[in-house]
């Protein structure tokens, strides 16, 4: 079993996790995809993910906070025994098949994250100037 944990701890099943640069690509099987959304949206829980193998710890990841992505497809083919015919399937053989999310998480640098801030405090400032009347 495959799993990430997350920050506060919680954790979720998982297939896979890709990383290239500030992207994360973390697939999922699951038919509920805002269970999914629930679990990467909040960026305090993401900003420190481990995947784990088993018991074994792969791999740390840090700062993807971001949710950037939600790829959800329906009936992934998983698996397919080639020893039982199945005339039913794209296969000719019996198939498992599963409903799959890709979530795509991104990095944002610390320079971003603060100038967001800083542009979200100014507008909470010219809010209150203008409520109180007060010229800036």
């Amino acid at each position: 079993m495959n799993k990430i944990v997350f920050s506060d701890n919680t954790e979720i099943q998982i297939t896979g996790v890709t990383q290239s640069g500030d992207t994360l690509a973390i697939t999922i099987e699951s038919s509920d995809v805002n269970s999914v959304i629930g679990k990467f949206q909040e960026s305090t829980r993401t900003s420190v993910m481990r995947y784990y193998a088993g018991l074994d710890l792969i791999r740390g990841y840090a700062g993807f906070t971001k949710l950037h992505d939600v790829v959800f497809t329906p009936d992934v083919v998983t698996d397919i025994n080639y020893t039982a015919e199945d005339p039913t399937t794209e296969s000719g053989f019996a198939e498992e098949t599963a409903d799959k999310c890709i979530v795509t998480m991104k990095r944002v640098s610390m320079l971003v994250s603060v100038a967001g801030q800083a542009a979200q405090n100014t507008a909470n400032i010219d809010y209150l100037a203008m409520e109180t009347g007060i010229e800036l």
